[in-house]
């Protein structure tokens, strides 16, 4: 004999109801909450900054060219279209990189700028999106090989998204103002390390970001280096990848701001 169950009542039909509102409004919350600037988003940027210090060691060497040092690029742009240095380095891929870096840049730092910089959802959503293009470069070398070196279709196409990825980058975590961790561009942090009035102070919180901030850049770039040697530039870039995939998913464990 089976049993019936018994009609739900008008009261409870409204507390699932409701139950179902505060989950999804719960969600949405969450998603769109202003991430607070602490010492997890530091440690963030410190790891991006690795994953960009492999990411150039390879670029170098590949492509005649840097992914995100621009400072770089644009000196070398100007060696170039004055017939200065030839075959030291890729005018194209120089060009390429740079004008990818800038769009990367310009994109992100505007949409970032109508949506809000600080929102959960859009960090995801960015780093997600500068995640896959590194994947998508680290397959390019991976596959092609050879192809994917120097300076035809298929290596413009790697340093493309490499640089599209590290203009991105910068520009998704300027709005943090930790200015000590660029993530990027080393050559102001080691001024302002080596000028800094309180270098030799016990507390320095600026100082000690710098000092971390420099070390993490090296560190990555001698990590890319050997790698690029002993392992090969697409399972370098495969690694860089991964790394910023790490930093990705931590952005769903970061705090909301208080305000």
């Amino acid at each position: 004999m089976s049993c019936q169950s018994e009609p739900r009542s008008q009261g409870q039909i409204c507390s699932e109801e409701n139950q179902e509102i505060t989950a999804k409004y719960g969600i949405r919350q969450y998603l769109t909450a202003k991430l607070r600037v602490d010492t997890l988003v530091e440690l963030q940027l410190l790891i991006l900054t690795l994953s960009i210090g492999i990411q150039d060691a390879i670029a170098f060497p590949d492509f005649h060219c840097f992914a995100s040092n621009q400072t770089g690029n644009t000196v070398v742009l100007a060696l170039g279209a004055a017939g200065i240095g030839g075959d030291q380095f890729s005018l194209a891929n120089v060009g390429i990189s740079l004008s990818a870096f800038v769009t990367g840049s310009f994109i992100t730092g505007q949409i970032a700028n109508s949506i809000g910089p600080f929102r959960r959802d859009w960090l995801l959503f960015a780093h997600m999106a500068q995640t896959l293009l590194a994947f998508g470069a680290a397959a390019i070398q991976c596959v092609k090989g050879e192809e994917g070196v120097g300076s035809g279709p298929w290596a413009m196409g790697s340093i493309a998204l490499l640089a599209f990825s590290s203009g991105a980058q910068v520009a998704s975590m300027r709005p943090m103002k930790i200015q000590e961790i660029t993530t990027a561009m080393a050559t102001a942090a080691w001024v302002d390390f080596v000028i800094d009035p309180n270098l030799l102070a016990a507390c320095n919180r600026s100082r000690d970001r710098r000092g971390l901030f420099l070390l993490t850049l090296i560190g990555g770039s001698f990590v890319g280096a050997y790698m690029y040697k002993y392992v090969g530039p697409g399972e370098t870039l495969l690694f860089s990848a991964a790394v910023k995939l790490l930093v990705t998913f931590t952005f769903l464990i970061n705090r909301g701001s208080r305000q």
